[in-house]
């Protein structure tokens, strides 16, 4: 089984980082604070049978895009304490009717942590996406020891009792509804996080009681023999023109950060930005040599101290490219196509730049290198004065986002308010926010 191996973190962090890097709803029960209160006398939570298969329906939100009529199985297994989700679901925020196909598998580890691979796309278009380990493994209905009975509801004409709880410290709201038989017919799990919510909602049917057999939590193929994905045959350099959204506490560099080209940039700004979250940002037009030979991205993020990336080591030996969000048409997340529908979005490992002088290429061992930060505004300057947040909204479902990039290009061509664009701006922590 393919994993990233981070450091056991938060389940929180764990979250949050979900959303700053833009990954598919996670499935993950939080680990439950040992302070919570106890159900009311009298009450008797449901106890979840150990081992049991299903048809599954599932919706979800993240970081502004939802995912809707998803179909496909649920498998659970509490005494090996693993379960895995399989479904197609459709996102239309890009395009109508876009469909992605996920898998995700979760289990203990023999540390006690738990593991999560995504597999996102399916056969030959199939990527994997290990998630760092978060902390205890926490089974998904553990909840329920702690859960107050909340009414009953029809399920699939079905009779169930709705049991929910508060975890005000993981910012989580958990509920079940559970039939007489013991099996849960709906589970629900909300996240706040930033200015959205993190949503999982799933509904079982069909259910089949019993051991859904060790090779049902067996890794994908892909997780199990393609992780990473290899480099991009295609031996060019090219120059690039990328764009990065910044606290103004941040370094200035790009060794170990996400960024990507104007539709890429946009298409995590369109879904995740706000004004009232721009007000001390910046964004950077950067410009850089890059080898195009490029890997399977990676999740780069500041710790508040340092830039850091995670992954596989061999990601550290290239520049990761995805399409915008993982919408996109092309195959493998976008790693090696012209992702022209909702751009692209790269990850830039400190390993692999190239020393002072030297270019990109297999001949050197570098992937990039010569970066230079070409101009810097402030965020809100974008967002709230130049109005791209409603820009945005009037192009959902019709990417490519042409208007929103003729708006975020004006923005930074000159400092003229007149002709679009937007002031130069030092960063720094001395930014004020206006």
């Amino acid at each position: 089984l393919a994993a990233a191996r981070a450091a056991a973190g938060d389940w929180d962090e764990a979250m949050r980082a979900a959303a700053r890097d833009r990954r598919p709803p996670p499935l993950l029960a939080p680990e439950l604070p040992d302070d919570l209160v106890a159900p009311p006398i009298g009450s008797q939570p449901p106890s979840i049978p150990a081992q049991w298969s299903a048809d599954l329906a599932y919706d979800g939100e993240l970081a502004g895009l939802t995912f809707q009529n998803g179909r496909g199985t649920f498998l659970y297994d509490g005494e090996a304490r693993r379960y895995r989700s399989s479904y197609s679901s459709v996102c239309n925020y890009f395009r109508p009717g876009m469909i992605t196909w996920q898998d995700q598998l979760t289990l203990a580890l023999p540390s006690g942590n738990a593991s999560s691979n995504f597999t996102w796309g399916k056969e030959e278009n199939a990527t994997c996406l290990p998630w760092p380990q978060t902390g205890k493994y926490t089974d998904l209905f553990d909840f329920l020891r702690h859960a107050q009975e909340n009414g009953t509801l029809m399920v699939d004409g079905v009779l169930c009792h709705v049991w929910s709880l508060e975890v005000p410290s993981k910012h989580a709201s958990l509920s079940a509804c559970v039939a007489e038989d013991g099996y849960p017919r709906l589970y629900n799990q909300t996240v706040r996080m930033f200015q959205w919510a993190i949503v999982t909602n799933m509904r079982f049917s069909n259910i089949r009681p019993g051991h859904p057999g060790d090779e049902a939590f067996l890794a994908s193929e892909v997780c199990a023999t393609k992780y990473p994905m290899p480099p991009c045959i295609d031996d060019r350099v090219s120059t690039l023109d990328v764009y990065r959204f910044f606290g103004a506490a941040e370094p200035l560099v790009l060794d170990n950060r996400n960024c990507g080209d104007v539709l890429g940039d946009l298409a995590f700004v369109c879904t995740q930005g706000s004004v009232e979250a721009s007000l001390d940002k910046l964004i950077t037009h950067w410009r850089v040599n890059v080898s195009r030979n490029f890997g399977q991205y990676m999740f780069c993020n500041f710790d508040g101290r340092e830039n850091s990336c995670s992954g596989d080591p061999a990601q550290l030996r290239t520049v990761g490219r995805r399409g915008g969000q993982m919408q996109g048409e092309g195959p493998h997340l976008g790693q090696c196509s012209p992702n022209d529908d909702v751009g692209s979005q790269y990850s830039f490992p400190a390993g692999a730049k190239c020393p002072p002088g030297v270019g990109p290429g297999a001949a050197t061992g570098c992937a990039w290198g010569s970066a230079v930060p070409v101009r810097t505004i402030r965020a809100s300057c974008l967002m709230r004065d130049r109005a791209l947040v409603e820009t945005c909204k009037g192009e959902i479902g019709q990417a490519p986002f042409s208007h929103a990039a003729a708006v975020w290009s004006r923005a930074f061509a000159s400092d003229d308010p007149a002709r679009g664009g937007c002031p130069e701006a030092t960063p720094g922590p001395e930014l004020l926010v206006v």
